[in-house]
């Protein structure tokens, strides 16, 4: 199942899931990395896509700035709790959130990642493996 969902072939992942029998937990773990991944692929670049499922990973003729051989991790990030502070305190979680973001950037940059998505305060980052 890692294997296919670090591929991104996400048909093989679910119909794998879909047979077998794995302790609860296990089962929907899995399940959220694939629906997160589901979700997300409209914003991943089409070429790293290109590059992974090439049948030769080595070929250098698809370009994915910061991922040179084809394999990326992924992290999702969500600031647990945001909903009810949002509603608490507004003003306080505006502040947070700015500076969760800056903080989250100067990481990413820092790494040599690359911002994939954000929504709220959820961050979608890539790096290479």
């Amino acid at each position: 199942i890692a294997s296919s969902l670090s591929n991104f072939d996400l048909i093989s992942a679910e119909a794998i899931l879909n047979t077998a029998n794995l302790p609860i937990q296990l089962d929907t773990a899995f399940r959220n990395i694939l629906a997160n991944l589901e979700m997300y692929r409209p914003y991943l670049p089409d070429a790293l896509f290109a590059q992974l499922h090439s049948h030769d990973r080595h070929q250098k003729d698809v370009a994915v700035p910061g991922i040179e051989d084809g394999k990326a991790t992924l992290v999702f990030t969500d600031i647990q709790g945001s909903t009810a502070t949002w509603e608490a305190c507004p003003e306080g979680m505006r502040e947070g959130l700015k500076v969760h973001n800056n903080v989250m950037r100067e990481c990413i940059a820092d790494y040599g990642g690359y911002e994939v998505k954000t929504i709220g305060d959820a961050f979608m980052v890539a790096f290479e493996t």
